[in-house]
């Protein structure tokens, strides 16, 4: 393995709005520039824009001259040491997109600004990583799934493709997002329940009346909406119901009567006769398909589950061989994931995707990433073929009970000393046989092809 990776960094990274032709100024947004809490931007600071706009040229460097005001300054196409300053010359302009990075570092370790080729020709140069597209230069294509403990309980069927929660927030749950029921005992196993649509909140069903003859209640809304044995509120008393209070859906006897029950699979909650309008209340998520696992819980509450959104990311610090602290672009989370040999779209919680082509041209998938060579994901073990006392790092999760088998964990990256030969769906690989390639945003070549490499190179996807 190489050097670790040299993180890309900025002191701000600023959208430039408008320019003026007098004074050379240019006004930008997404952060103050004199009043508390401000950015850190001061005269004489570099900064590179990511894209032309109206004089200044994208991979440029140009200097911070005089801060104006809270969003404005003027430009100087020179450092403030070299005396008579040379100022920019801008056209006036206004409602641009352009985003401008402020000091960077460590974006272009081999190949700096104003180098041969930059920032494309330069095979090697990968210093900044993910999705942050702001910070100027080649970035790693990384695909990330940052996994954490949702609030609440989700209720569960193989039958139905409908979660409901208990104590959830299913209307802030982002779409794609994947939830995992957490069954088991003292050592919990993530079961993938599915992928939730834009379909999420609350499920209201009007209530007209309820009955003491059967204990009905009788709806003016759909009750065959609602999902039996799961937890219901209601929005107003009525008839012995008491609003707050959660109660279980015991029967659905048809669109407009259903019954319920105080607790799990209870008894019917007596009813006196009473009319009324209030609202039926569950709190669901639609997935994409029918649930792939149960759950219910081991007393009928349901099970706490962890949710993942699989999503583009970038690299804030390398935290091991394989371990990588990430951030998303989209859910604006900021966690630890290990790299694994799987699709987006098949990550688990906490795994994230790094990928690259072979010459051939394959889709390779990399295990470690560095300032020089990456590894790319050997031949693969299956559970059963494990051998006991062998060093393996799981790199497909599937249905594997990992810890039977020596792991602290299930997760997709965990390194582990072989205890048993394994069973289920997983994948491990040898964790001494990664192989050394290098990694370039350029032509991909077979090893020994190209400068003398004596490893395979190929392509890491960028951005």
């Amino acid at each position: 393995m190489g050097r670790p990776l040299k993180i890309a960094k900025a002191q701000a990274v600023l959208t430039i709005t408008n320019t003026a032709t007098v004074g050379s100024v240019v006004t930008v947004s997404g952060g103050n520039l004199v009043t508390a809490p401000t950015v850190g931007i001061m005269s004489g600071m570099s900064f590179i824009c990511a894209g032309s706009i109206s004089g200044l040229v994208a991979n440029t460097v140009y200097y911070v001259d005089t801060i104006l005001t809270n969003t404005t300054f003027s430009v100087s196409t020179t450092q403030l040491s070299v005396q008579p300053r040379v100022m920019a010359t801008l056209a006036n302009s206004s409602g641009g997109t352009v985003k401008a990075s402020f000091a960077v570092v460590d974006a272009y370790f081999n190949n700096p600004v104003g180098g041969a080729g930059f920032p494309a020709t330069n095979a090697n140069t990968y210093g900044v990583v993910g999705g942050n597209t702001a910070i100027v230069g080649k970035q790693v294509l990384a695909n990330i799934a940052i996994g954490y403990t949702g609030t609440g309980n989700v209720f569960a069927s193989t039958g139905s493709n409908v979660v409901v929660g208990l104590g959830t927030d299913f209307a802030n749950l982002a779409t794609g997002t994947k939830l995992y029921a957490q069954t088991g005992g003292n050592v919990q196993v993530a079961q993938l329940l599915g992928t939730a649509t834009a379909t999420k909140g609350n499920l209201t069903v009007a209530v007209a009346n309820t009955s003491t003859t059967g204990n009905i209640i009788a709806t003016t809304g759909n009750a065959q909406t609602l999902t039996v044995n799961t937890p219901v509120t209601f929005t107003a008393d009525l008839g012995n119901l008491v609003t707050g209070t959660t109660y279980f859906v015991k029967a659905i006897a048809n669109a407009a009567a259903f019954t319920v029950s105080a607790t799990p699979g209870g008894a019917e909650v007596d009813l006196s006769t009473a009319t009324g309008t209030p609202d039926a209340v569950q709190n669901r998520v639609v997935l994409g398909a029918v649930s792939a696992n149960n759950a219910t819980g081991t007393y009928g509450y349901g099970d706490p589950f962890t949710q993942a959104l699989p999503e583009a990311g970038y690299i804030v610090r390398q935290k091991g061989k394989t371990k990588y602290l990430v951030t998303g672009t989209v859910s604006g989370l900021t966690g630890a994931c290990y790299t694994a040999n799987v699709a987006n779209t098949a990550l688990t919680p906490n795994t994230m995707s790094i990928i690259a082509t072979n010459a051939a041209p394959g889709t390779q998938y990399v295990s470690s990433v560095n300032d020089y060579n990456s590894e790319v994901f050997p031949a693969t073990v299956a559970p059963g073929s494990l051998s006991i006392g062998t060093l393996y790092t799981i790199y497909q999760s599937g249905t594997t009970n990992w810890v039977a088998c020596g792991a602290a964990s299930n997760i997709t990256g965990i390194t582990f000393t072989a205890t048993a030969t394994g069973s289920g769906t997983g994948l491990a690989v040898l964790n001494t046989v990664n192989p050394d390639i290098i990694g370039t945003f350029n032509t991909a070549y077979v090893a020994n092809a190209a400068n003398g490499q004596p490893n395979p190179i190929v392509t890491i996807n960028g951005v």
